[in-house]
């Protein structure tokens, strides 16, 4: 007679919940082994392993201290053209954050409104500040942007300078599940370790192409940089990669937001 696991995996998302390593809207019927404690980790012939991959970090005007890459331990169960999707998908969101702050910088002014900065600051009027937050009030969308550029830039020195945790990326499959990048929101402002886990039953998707892939990674990076749900019009954390996969241009009033915002998680 088959066994039903289900209710041990739901006990462990439970656990996992308890101590904030897992999000709330993660299915509850598989976890990734990077995720479980040790007590539940499978045995040996289970797991697949790590590599380590290298990301080259672009370098804006007027930031220093950049490390020349940031570093991921992905997993080995992803085929070297998936990994390929998750690694310009990453590239993608450090272009964009080079892209703002080299439009910020001005020639030296650094009082520039970057595209991305104008476009979410038309649309988003809500969860403007990350959970960590503590200065002046934000109260549009261009000052959440730049908030959140710069603590990309945190993220990329603390991970490029080895000063985070080691990230991982994480290999899951759910189908019938839009998202594409899932996360935990942090609660943190430095050593953030950016761990990401990838639905390939998405990333294998032929109609999916970089900039929807792209969108959800820039969404779950706005996760790690302590930005909240929900996934929705007007919410920043949605408005604001909504942008990216729009090359920053106008909403069409025909093409409803959901048909963005559903890759997000």
């Amino acid at each position: 007679m088959p066994i039903n696991i289900q209710p041990i995996l739901n006990l462990m998302q439970s656990i996992l919940q308890s101590v904030g390593q897992v999000s709330s809207l993660l299915p509850p019927f598989i976890l990734p082994p990077s995720l479980l404690p040790p007590s539940f980790i499978a045995p040996p012939s289970f797991i697949a392993g790590y590599h380590e991959i290298a990301i080259p970090v672009p370098t804006p005007p007027g930031i220093t201290g950049l490390p020349p890459f940031i570093y991921f331990d992905i997993s080995n169960l992803f085929t070297a053209a998936q990994e390929q999707n998750i690694k310009d998908a990453i590239s993608l969101v450090l272009f964009n954050w080079a892209v703002h702050l080299t439009q910020k910088w001005n020639g030296g002014l650094n009082n520039g409104i970057s595209q991305l900065a104008a476009c979410s600051n038309t649309y988003a009027t809500k969860n403007l500040r990350p959970i960590w937050y503590n200065g002046v009030a934000i109260t549009n969308g261009r000052k959440a942007l730049e908030v959140a550029m710069d603590q990309f830039t945190q993220m990329i020195k603390d991970n490029g300078l080895r000063k985070s945790p080691r990230a991982r990326i994480d290999w899951i499959t759910i189908p019938f599940y839009d998202p594409i990048v899932l996360t935990t929101t942090s609660t943190g402002q430095t050593r953030v370790p950016l761990n990401f886990i990838i639905n390939v039953a998405q990333l294998n998707n032929p109609g999916i192409g970089v900039g929807i892939t792209g969108g959800s990674m820039f969404h779950a990076w706005l996760h790690r940089a302590g930005f909240t749900d929900s996934n929705a019009t007007s919410y920043f954390i949605t408005e604001c990669p909504m942008c990216v996969m729009r090359g920053y241009q106008p909403k069409i009033p025909s093409i409803p937001d959901s048909t963005f915002y559903r890759y997000f998680a």
